[in-house]
Formats: C-alpha cells, structure tokens, sequence
C-alpha cells in the first residue's frame, strides 16, 4: 500500500502527502548547508543503532540507451535495526526520533534521515531487520513522499540505499564528493567505515575512512580524559577548534579563546543544534573549553617548551655547518606565540640559538641565560655570524643569532627585547670593534709607504708600532685605525663604549 509522510503518528490515512508535509520536508532538506551531509547523517544513524561496522558503496550502472545510468548509493550497518512499530511510529512521522530520551544518542529531532532527499533520488530503499525477528521489512520512498512497507527475507542490520539518475562523469564528481564529505564529517568514527566503488568510471576503490583520533604538527598531544572524552591539541599560529561525537564532526571553526592552539575533542555529551551547522552552547561545552585550555596550559606548553629548544639547536647547528636552517620559518612563528598565553615563555625557558658556541662549553649551541656565565645586563645579538661574533664567542660573551629565524629575524629580536629591558639588548656592531692587522705581505705598495712614513712618528705619540688593520662591528666604517699592540696578538677585541679608541681620518 502507498502512504505518505505523516506529521504526527495518529494523521489518518491520506491518498497523497499534504502540502505542509512537502513544505516541512523541503525546509528540513535546506538545512543541510552540505548537500552530502545525508552520508554523514546515516553514518550517525547506524551509531545509535550500536553499528559495529558501517560500509558505503557507490555502484554505477550505466545506460546503454542514453548517457544518463543509474548511481545506487547505499549505507550498510550490522545495528540493531527497525521493526514496523519502530518505522511507523518513528521513521515516516516527521519531528519525532526515537533518541529523544537517550543521552548516548546523538541525534534528537527526527530530521536527519531527510537529508537523503537533498541528493535528488528518483527512490530511497530501506531494508532493515532484527536479528530475532522472523522477516525484515522494506520501505520504499518516492520523491512524492509517499511510501510502501512490504516484508523481505530476514536480515539483521540497516540499508538505505539512493537510486540516482547520472551521467558518468557525474557518477565520478559523486564518487569524489562522497569521499571527501565521508573523510571531513567522520574522520574518527567509532566503528570501522569502509567507502568501496564499482563501476565508477574514475575507477574502482576500496578506502578506509576511520583513523585513530590524533592531531598532526611538529607539537602535539592527546589525552584521554575518561572511556568516552579525548582531547588531542597541536601549537599552531592558526588556531581552530572542532568538536566530534563518537568520531562524526559536530562544530569546526577558529573561533576559540586559546591562540597558538589548534584543537579538537570527542566527547559523548556533545551535540550539534537544530539546525546542524553547530555545536550546542552547553555545560559540555564549557567543559571541553576548560579541560582544553588547561591542557594548553600544562603539558602542552611543556612540550612547547622543549620542541623550541630543539628547533633552535638545531638551526643553530645548521648555520654552524653553513647549511640551510630546517626550521626557520618554524622558530619564527613560535617566537611570536612564545610572547603570549597560553604559552608565554619565561626568559630562563627560551632556548636562544647562539652565532657561535662559547668556548667554555664547545657544544653548546643555544643559551637560556640561566644563572652564571650568562647571566650577564646586557643581551646582545647578530643578523649573523661573523669574525666579531666568534671572538666574542672566544671570550666567553654570547651573542644570540636572530638570523636563524630566516625573514622572522624580527620576531626572534621582539622575544628577545620583551625579555630584558629595551636599552639592554644591543646588536654587537654598535658596541664592539674587532680589529684585526693585515699581514705585510697583503698591503699594497701605498700601503707600505703610509706604514714608512708614520714610524718616526711613534714615539712621539707614546706608541711601539703602528699597523693598517681590518674593522669588524663598531667604526667599520672607518678607513684604518692607529692603536697600541702586541706584535704577537693577531686581533684586538674592543668595548667601544667603555675604552678609548683614537680614529685617523680616512681623508
């Protein structure tokens, strides 16, 4: 017998459904802002049946007649399927579900099933069945939105399967859609959910949609809070946040109160609004916002802190090979996050990567400017590594190299400068001189003769010897320089701002 959609279970018997059931349907279709949704929603209708498995399958059977065949998308579960009371009191009456009073279940209103309609099927098959009961039924709807129920052969577990008018290439745009809103909406399902194909003519495919629930980055951790809440975060200068039910994706949006954090939870008692485009601002959701942000806090910040040490080591040991730094780009962006919560790092936990290791420690290539030989007012800092930052390196005084952060030197020295005072952190250049003599043999004969001339000149200056010299850092401007020196020392590292250093013009 044929029968429509009913609004209420007691609607009396009707030749054809009502134009406020074609209008309820059609606003329930709307909803749908993903017209693949109907895949997501029949997945989490084989969950509340308590699915141990869940197969889609997308078999195209073309016409030889004319270039549009039939696509048969179907979704198979092993649940506990429906019986006719279940059907009829439940499936075909619109705005009522069976879920209404079970926590577990994340459905509610008796909408999702509609979604299927939004894909355009010329009919939509159910075939369900218990595993003690004698026969399975089968529900037939027709885009009128009538139905017919008749018995099958017994069966345990639920098929809904779409019959859809295609051409071929569109039946391959289908196969495509499927996968990507099966992989986007049910990353995490929590049973195994298997896409398979046949006769599509991109090609046939077998792909296992479901993965562990993890999260990528170069920083990251999971943590399960009890049998049915995890959380998993990653350090990421683009913050997000999406919220899962039993592995479906409820809510997905950079909307969240912790920056520098990218996160997501799966928790049994959240669920999605009315209308499906969101997650329910509830006390569940203000849980998973305070367990997220306390592990923001804690342990990932740890590793935070731990994974900036290493990147820093391991730039500072590139540019010590004169190789490319890996993680330049990387130490940029978390210096920036390294200023603000949840994170905020504090001097003493910055790794700071050095132009070259001290030469009371060969081996070290960073410095946290802990207490000791570090723990000096000043902070100082290069672009680069050079022969001034090497001597420096010889005499003990570090200097951080910004230059490993690539083209986010700046946000390295913006760390640096929120970390000590403003008039404390000074570029080596503007401080220190390295002066070093040229060889004779390196002079040019003009040279020479400048040398000649100035050395009866010397005594009368208080001086042994005079020698043309190259500049490093402060006053490299300058042509040469006339200073006190042993003949056996090859360099002169100077303070400029604390001793004399008398300048010749270079006119």
């Amino acid at each position: 017998m044929t029968t429509p959609f009913r609004t209420r279970p007691d609607d009396g018997p009707q030749l054809s459904a009502s134009e406020a059931v074609h209008d309820a349907i059609h606003q329930m279709v709307r909803q749908f802002a993903d017209p693949m949704a109907w895949l997501r929603e029949l997945v989490q209708n084989a969950l509340d049946a308590g699915a141990s498995a869940i197969s889609v399958h997308l078999d195209y059977q073309p016409d030889r007649v004319s270039d549009r065949g039939a696509l048969l998308a179907s979704v198979t579960d092993d649940g506990h399927g429906m019986d006719q009371d279940t059907i009829e009191r439940s499936l075909v009456v619109l705005f009522r579900s069976t879920k209404d009073r079970d926590p577990t279940k994340i459905g509610k209103f008796g909408v999702g099933f509609f979604s299927v309609f939004g894909a355009g099927p010329s009919i939509v098959t159910v075939d369900s069945g218990r595993a003690d009961a004698p026969e399975a039924l089968r529900l037939s709807f027709r885009p009128d939105f009538t139905y017919e129920l008749e018995a099958i052969p017994p069966r345990r577990g639920t098929t809904v399967t779409l019959t859809l008018q295609r051409s071929a290439a569109q039946a391959s745009e289908f196969a495509e859609r499927s996968l990507a809103a099966l992989s986007r909406w049910c990353p995490h399902v929590a049973a195994p959910l298997q896409l398979s194909t046949h006769g599509i003519p991109a090609g046939d495919r077998d792909v296992r949609i479901d993965r562990p629930f993890d999260i990528e980055g170069p920083v990251t951790l999971t943590h399960r809070v009890d049998a049915r809440t995890v959380l998993a975060l990653a350090v990421d200068p683009v913050a997000s946040v999406a919220f899962y039910n039993r592995g479906i994706l409820l809510h997905a949006t950079t909307d969240t109160p912790l920056p520098g954090v990218r996160w997501k939870i799966d928790a049994h008692d959240l669920h999605h609004t009315v209308s499906r485009d969101n997650v329910r601002r509830d006390a569940a959701f203000a849980r998973a916002q305070q367990l997220a942000a306390e592990l923001a806090r804690t342990a990932l910040r740890e590793r935070f802190v731990a994974a900036f040490a290493a990147a820093a080591s391991r730039s500072a040991s590139a540019r010590h090979a004169k190789q490319p730094s890996p993680d330049a780009a990387l130490l940029a962006a978390w210096a920036r996050l390294a200023l603000d919560a949840p994170f905020k790092l504090k001097p003493a936990e910055v790794a700071w990567p050095l132009a070259h290791p001290l030469a009371s420690d060969p081996s070290k290539v960073t410095a946290s400017f802990a207490p000791g030989i570090l723990q000096r007012p000043e902070r100082r800092y290069a672009v680069e590594p050079s022969a001034l930052t090497a001597a420096l390196a010889r005499k003990d005084i570090p200097v951080v190299d910004i230059g490993v952060a690539g083209p986010g030197a700046e946000a390295l020295l913006a760390l640096l400068r929120a970390h000590h005072h403003e008039d404390r952190v000074v570029p080596v250049d503007a401080r220190y001189l390295l002066a070093r003599p040229l060889h004779a043999n390196d002079l040019v004969p003009h040279a020479r003769k400048l040398l000649e001339a100035l050395r009866p000149l010397l005594p009368a200056l208080g001086l042994r010897e005079v020698f043309l010299g190259t500049i490093d850092g402060y006053g490299r401007d300058r042509a040469f320089a006339a200073f006190a020196h042993d003949p056996r020392a090859t360099e002169f590292l100077l303070d400029a701002t604390r001793e004399c250093v008398t300048w010749s013009s270079s006119a």
